[in-house]
């Protein structure tokens, strides 16, 4: 269970037993472990402050990997209607982000609070505005329920209320746990109540030692045994298991919740809070120092490995750093590697970047001006771009410059300059209502400026699909004066509209701002290049993997006859919706190869109606995340296909 910030509430303990009140001001996340005669749970307290906005998502994901989450939304009811849909709209992306991975059906309940300070006609038209919304706002995949409380009143009948809905919800939640093998269990056990007090994490050769030593001898103490264990209650969500190249140094997080809330409490907190630490400067650079006096209680490794799992930071090689040596006369072994957290980044746009004439200019519009990008979305771009197009490594002129020497990243986006000239920028605006990429290259029909245009667009676009999945937007194109019928220097135009008119021969689209006729020539067909590679998968000049359709006998041979049990959580990644693959299971219930069946029936699912493109790439980022957790059978995948595509590489 999740709920907003803390507001002083005391939970009832006829039904949870004594619970502390929680606090006002929450840093971070703050986890209450619930134990009743009707079930245990975990209810996690989320601080309100917009900067654990990206944080917060990231460590929801991780509790809500594979099972259905309550999210207990507070709103209050005093607030104008303008106000309320804001802070709903901006909840109800967060819990979108996290619930579309889940396997099974996640509810929200929204909770109007200081009913008891409105008359009855303000508490009738805000709750019915407040119920309204959350229709709206909230995803309909997820169950939404409403109600008013009086917090001030433990015994109430809107309070029997609320705690019957929320143990009706929290039973049918309980139902849809799937069951793990029982040698996980014993494992799992082990864990919690053998190993020493306050153990949150544990390297494997530390406990394969506890495990020799336990009387019990239950389970064997042997890493050929225990990884495979280890990696379905990983996967499953009940702990974390972080693999490295020499499996004995491989980690296992035992309580995640408790390491989130010191991550998440220690470096995010809001200036205001206590819990505040200044650990980076503006342009979110962290030296191994620094962590060290921040967790001295966990192992370095374990702990910048736990957050780079999230994706919150990046390690860097310092060896390829130049660099001044700080002032306190840090050694280099004190200092590497660096990490870079793009969400303490705090720094604008230098002046000195601005859009080069004549670049292919694409950006993705929201068209409700209560929807928008969030901000997990964005540090991932952040973090995923420099690491996926190689970037040098940071420049570090007291540590704290730029991120590489020819790489420069804002709040709000980056720019670089590759070997061969060609310049990148990605900007998310400042309302995070739109998401643009300019890209210009001295000579536009370069084959490496085409490919560089097309994987930049694949990385936003499966970005915005993973942490936005519900976004409604529209893609446009920049269009240079010359093309609008008033020469207007900001003309856009549909993508969707323009690839129609291309491929049907027409000779006109419109500009979507001022509705002007726009002439289609030579140079849309230029300057619309990587868009036609990125979205027909044509190109004179390359035919990228990513392009590359599936086969469904491939597809059947190569994964399904290889993972079968894993059906389920391939199409959550794929997008595919509870309802869709509740039905898969019913349908395939009690057949002798009802995985193999359902997986066939997931692709073919996939192919006609899937949100995500049909292509080996899509799929083979499936098979490499967390909730999957097939990264060898995706590198093999990956390598056999691409090497079959570039053997067919028109010369």
């Amino acid at each position: 269970m999740s709920c907003s910030h803390g507001s002083g509430v005391k939970i009832d303990s006829r039904i949870f037993g004594q619970q502390d009140v929680v606090e006002p001001l929450t840093a971070g996340i703050i986890p209450h472990q619930v134990d009743s005669p009707y079930s245990n749970m975990i209810i996690y307290d989320l601080a309100g402050h917009h900067q654990y906005f990206s944080s917060h998502s990231a460590c929801l994901e991780a509790i809500s990997l594979n099972y259905p989450a309550i999210f207990l939304l507070l709103q209050d009811l005093r607030k104008d209607p303008e106000a309320m849909t804001k802070e709903v709209y901006y909840w109800s992306a967060m819990i979108d982000g996290v619930c579309h991975k889940c396997p099974q059906q996640s509810s929200v309940i929204v909770v109007g609070t200081h009913a008891d300070l409105l008359t009855p006609e303000q508490l009738k038209e805000n709750m019915s505005h407040l119920q309204s919304v959350a229709k709206m706002a909230i995803n309909h995949e997820i169950l939404v329920h409403v109600l008013a409380l009086n917090l001030t009143k433990i015994y109430s009948g809107e309070m029997d209320q609320f705690k019957n809905l929320l143990y009706r919800i929290n039973k049918d939640v309980l139902s849809m746990s799937p069951p793990i093998p029982m040698m996980c269990h014993m494992l799992l056990a082990f864990l919690r109540e053998k190993l020493p007090p306050d153990t949150d994490a544990i390297s494997l050769s530390d406990l394969l030692v506890y495990l020799n030593g336990d009387h019990d001898k239950m389970i064997e103490a042997d890493s050929n045994t225990i990884v495979p264990l280890l990696k379905v209650l990983s996967d499953k969500g009940l702990i974390l298991f972080i693999p490295s190249k020499n499996p004995l140094n491989s980690w296992i997080v035992v309580h995640k919740a408790s390491i989130l809330k010191k991550v998440n409490g220690a470096l995010f907190a809001d200036p205001s809070l206590k819990e505040y630490i200044r650990v980076a400067s503006n342009t979110g650079i962290v030296t191994k120092a620094v962590i060290k006096k921040i967790f001295p209680k966990y192992n370095i490794e374990m702990i910048t490995q736990f957050m780079i799992h999230f994706e919150l930071c990046q390690a860097v090689d310092l060896s390829q750093v130049e660099t001044n040596m700080a002032s306190d006369g840090s050694s280099s072994s004190d200092l590497a590697p660096l990490f870079f957290f793009p969400a303490l980044v705090n720094v604008d746009r230098p002046s000195s970047t601005t859009v080069p004439k004549n670049s292919f200019s694409w950006s993705m519009i929201v068209k409700s001006t209560n929807q928008f990008f969030t901000t997990r979305c964005l540090h991932v771009l952040l973090r995923r771009l420099p690491s996926e197009f190689a970037l040098p490594a940071v420049q570090a002129t007291s540590l704290h410059s730029h991120i590489t020497p020819s790489c420069d990243v804002w709040s709000r986006g980056i720019k670089w300059l590759s070997e061969t000239g060609v310049t990148t920028i990605v900007e998310m605006s400042e309302t995070f209502q739109s998401l643009s990429l300019a890209i210009s290259s001295p000579d536009k029909t370069d084959p490496k400026y085409l490919e560089l245009a097309h994987s930049v667009l694949v990385v936003i676009k499966k970005t915005c699909q993973e942490f936005c999945p519900h976004l409604e937007v529209l893609e446009v194109i920049s269009c240079p004066p010359e093309a609008s019928s008033d020469h207007s220097d900001d003309t856009q135009v549909e993508l969707s509209s323009l690839m129609k008119a291309l491929l049907e021969g027409d000779k006109s689209t419109v500009d979507v701002k001022r509705k002007k006729y726009v002439v289609i020539e030579e140079w849309t067909k230029k300057d619309v290049e990587p868009c036609l590679s990125y979205l027909v998968g044509v190109s004179p000049f390359m035919v990228p993997f990513s392009s590359a359709t599936c086969d469904l006998k491939d597809l059947m041979n190569d994964i399904a006859s290889i993972i079968p049990a894993k059906w389920r959580s391939v199409g959550i990644q794929l997008g595919l919706s509870s309802g869709t693959l509740d039905s898969i299971q019913s349908n395939n219930a009690g057949k002798p190869q009802a995985c193999l069946d359902s997986f066939e029936q997931v692709f073919s699912t996939w192919e006609k109606q899937g949100p995500s493109p049909y292509n080996w790439n899509v799929i083979i980022d499936v098979l490499r995340t967390p909730a999957v957790g097939e990264v060898a059978l995706a590198d093999e995948l990956d390598a056999h296909h691409s090497k079959s595509t570039q053997s067919n590489t028109p010369q």
